[in-house]
């Protein structure tokens, strides 16, 4: 059981992390670059203190996994079985490829434009607006909801607080609820920037 506590905590939260924290800085585009360049200001410096959590994360999530190791043939680990674990690889896999990618943007548009906060939204809305960058993102993010859920369900096993098999129910979806609000609000936000306009414009 710690090893599995331990295999959580370095592959599930610090991905919700950098998710509720890149969510964050992306909200205030919702109204318009001026609002962005307000609140959300771009700087080499939070560039490299940005790229050196993003691969400290990816350290963690290798490490989780491999603490993890092979499983025997009746075991799901923290998962509810072997295929939820295999799936649980591949979404977080899919989820590392978006946050890698959306650090190489990063990286491109503040070499490209400086760190000059509106000229980087242009950009943004120029990048994602293409049909393959956009279909890219809608199933990174889609990937990115399913490993949260899984992995907040499998949070609770892990910690044993869902020993009873209804209680393991309602915490699952308890998990699928909170993802499913994460994703649909980056989902939010990419349908600014791709169309410039979003379902809501937030408080």
């Amino acid at each position: 059981m710690p090893r599995f506590r331990s295999h959580i905590a370095l592959t599930v939260w610090p991905l919700a992390v950098l998710f509720v924290l890149e969510l964050a800085r992306l909200w205030p585009a919702l109204r318009g670059a001026s609002s962005f360049a307000a609140e959300s200001p771009a700087s080499w410096l939070s560039l490299l203190i940005w790229t050196a959590l993003v691969l400290g994360s990816l350290a963690a999530y290798a490490r989780g996994w491999s603490m993890l190791g092979p499983l025997p043939a009746e075991s799901a680990g923290p998962y509810r079985s072997n295929g939820c674990w295999r799936l649980q690889k591949l979404a977080g896999g899919l989820a590392w490829a978006l946050v890698v990618s959306q650090l190489v943007l990063h990286w491109v548009m503040t070499v490209r434009v400086g760190s000059v906060a509106i000229s980087q939204y242009e950009l943004l809305r120029e990048f994602l607006s293409r049909p393959v960058v956009m279909a890219f993102y809608v199933l990174c993010l889609g990937a990115l909801g399913l490993f949260l859920s899984q992995g907040i369900a499998a949070s609770f096993r892990a910690w044993g607080v869902a020993r009873r098999s209804e209680s393991s129910r309602w915490l699952e979806i308890a998990g699928t609820l909170t993802s499913a609000v994460l994703l649909l609000m980056a989902i939010n936000v990419l349908s600014h920037f791709v169309t410039g306009r979003a379902y809501w414009m937030g408080p």
